[in-house]
């Protein structure tokens, strides 16, 4: 094997060698893509939990009231029944 052939070859792997890189570098960049997109949509997240938090009391109160509000109601329309039966 001459010394052209073996520059030749070596050439060659090299040429093969960047065609693997970039085939490489073009996974990654997708990874890096979907991973952006992925810290994006746990962001939403997390604001979304932050506002539920926030929230909550004011929707357990909200159906506290409510429930007592129907509970009253009930209890008096039940005592006006029996007091017109009586």
């Amino acid at each position: 094997m001459s010394v052209i052939d073996a520059l030749s070859e070596g050439q060659v792997r090299v040429e093969e060698f960047r065609d693997e890189l970039g085939k490489v570098r073009h996974v990654l960049d997708n990874t890096d893509a979907v991973l952006g997109m992925a810290d994006e949509t746990l962001h939403a997240a997390e604001e979304a939990l932050e506002e539920a938090r926030r929230a909550m009391p004011v929707i357990i109160a909200v159906a506290v009231v409510t429930t007592a509000a129907v509970v009253g109601i009930y209890l008096w329309r039940r005592r006006s029944s029996d007091r017109e039966k009586n």
